[in-house]
C-alpha cells in the first residue's frame, strides 16, 4: 500500500547500514575459522604438530562449503605442507618445519579472508615411542570486502529502489591487514609394534592480539586463540581401530567443544592392499551433528564429512549445515643402506 512506503524506506535504510557492520563485526571478532575434520588440518590449531607424525612429508588440502541455503554462504580453502627435519648429530633431537594457506569467502559482500602462516617445530624424544614438541608459528593475513554489492537506503527514488543510483555510505576502508604469532606444545606417543597413536595438546594464535578493522583511527583487536585438543587411534585388533578426536577452544566470547569418535577397519586381510574404511560420528557443542567417512589408501587420506545444524540458525538454513572434504598425502622417505665394504672372494 503507498501509506507503508515511506515506513519500508526507513526499515529498509536501516537494516541495509546496520547488517554489513554486524557481520563484520560478528566475523572480525569471533572467531577464526574452523573445520569440523580439524584432525586433518593440525597446523590450523598447533604448530608442534608440524612432523608430529609417523612419515617423513605431509600434503593436505581441506575444501568448506557451510550455509548453501542461506545468501551469507561461507565457502572455505586451505592447503598445507609440513615435513620432519633431521640433523644427523642430533640422534633424539627432530624438527618440524611447515606452512599452510587459507582462503575464505561470504556473503553478497564478498568478505574474504586469506591467511598465510609459517611454523617451526622442535620434538624430544624421550623414549622410542614417546616424544615432546613445541612449535611457534607466525601468521599473516588481510581481510577485503566488495561494498559495491550491497543495497542502501539512499538508493530509494520516489520510493521505488534504484540499483544506479551511486549510494553515499562509503567504508574508509575496504582491505585490511595483520600478523599474528602463535605457539604451541604437544605430547604424542605412538607405539612401535602397532597402529595405536595418541597425541595430546594446547595450542595458541594472536597472542600480540593484532589490529583489524575497517574503520579508520579504531583499532579492533583479534582475542586471542587458545585450544586444547586430543586426537587418538587405538588398535583393538588386526582389523579394527578406535578412533577419537576432541577439540575445545576459546578466542575472546566465543567458545567451541567438538568431539568425534569411530572405528577404522582394515582390509588388508581380504585384499592385500593397504586400505582402511573409518566411519565416525561427533558433535559440535550446540551448533552441529557431524557424520565423518574416511578412506585410508597407501599413503592417501580422504575425507568427507557433512554438519547437520542443529542450532536456533537452522530455521534459516533448514537443518543443512555444511559439507567438507579433506585429502592427506604421506611421503615416507626410504634410508639408504649403511655402506659397508665386503670381504674380498678369492
Amino acid at each position: 500500500m503507498p501509506h507503508n512506503r515511506p515506513i519500508f524506506k526507513i526499515m529498509a535504510r536501516k537494516t541495509t547500514l546496520l547488517l554489513p557492520f554486524l557481520l563484520l563485526g560478528g566475523v572480525l571478532l569471533a572467531q577464526d575459522l574452523h573445520f569440523s575434520q580439524f584432525h586433518n588440518a593440525p597446523q590450523q590449531i598447533n604448530p608442534a604438530l608440524a612432523g608430529a607424525y609417523r612419515p617423513d612429508h605431509r600434503f593436505g588440502s581441506n575444501y568448506r562449503s557451510q550455509w548453501q541455503s542461506v545468501p551469507v554462504a561461507y565457502e572455505t580453502i586451505a592447503a598445507g605442507y609440513s615435513r620432519k627435519v633431521r640433523l644427523p648429530k642430533l640422534r633424539n633431537h627432530l624438527f618440524g618445519a611447515g606452512a599452510h594457506f587459507l582462503y575464505d569467502q561470504a556473503g553478497d559482500g564478498q568478505l574474504s579472508w586469506v591467511q598465510v602462516g609459517l611454523s617451526l617445530a622442535y620434538h624430544l624424544q624421550l623414549s622410542e615411542e614417546q616424544t615432546l614438541s613445541a612449535g611457534i608459528q607466525g601468521r599473516f593475513g588481510q581481510r577485503t570486502l566488495q561494498p559495491g554489492a550491497f543495497q542502501f537506503g539512499d538508493q530509494f527514488t520516489d520510493n521505488f529502489f534504484d540499483p544506479t543510483t551511486p549510494s553515499a555510505e562509503v567504508l574508509p576502508r575496504t582491505a585490511a591487514g595483520y600478523s599474528s604469532l602463535g605457539a604451541g606444545v604437544n605430547y604424542r606417543y605412538a607405539d612401535t609394534r602397532s597402529r595405536t597413536e595418541i597425541n595430546a595438546g594446547l595450542g595458541s594464535a594472536h597472542l600480540n592480539q593484532p589490529s583489524l578493522s575497517f574503520l579508520e583511527n579504531e583499532a579492533v583487536p583479534l582475542p586471542i586463540l587458545v585450544n586444547l585438543h586430543v586426537t587418538g587411534v587405538v588398535e583393538l585388533n588386526e582389523t579394527w581401530d578406535l578412533a577419537a578426536y576432541l577439540l575445545g577452544q576459546r578466542q575472546g566470547s566465543y567458545r567451541e567443544i567438538v568431539g568425534l569418535a569411530g572405528g577404522r577397519y582394515h582390509l588388508n586381510e581380504l585384499t592385500g592392499l593397504p586400505l582402511a574404511v573409518q566411519l565416525s560420528g561427533g558433535y559440535r557443542l550446540s551448533d552441529a551433528a557431524i557424520v565423518l567417512l574416511e578412506v585410508f589408501y597407501r599413503d592417501w587420506r580422504l575425507g568427507l564429512s557433512y554438519d547437520i545444524n542443529t542450532s536456533p540458525f537452522r530455521q534459516a538454513t533448514n537443518g543443512r549445515g555444511g559439507t567438507e572434504l579433506s585429502l592427506q598425502y604421506f611421503i615416507t622417505e626410504v634410508k639408504p643402506p649403511k655402506a659397508f665394504k665386503a670381504c674380498p672372494v678369492f
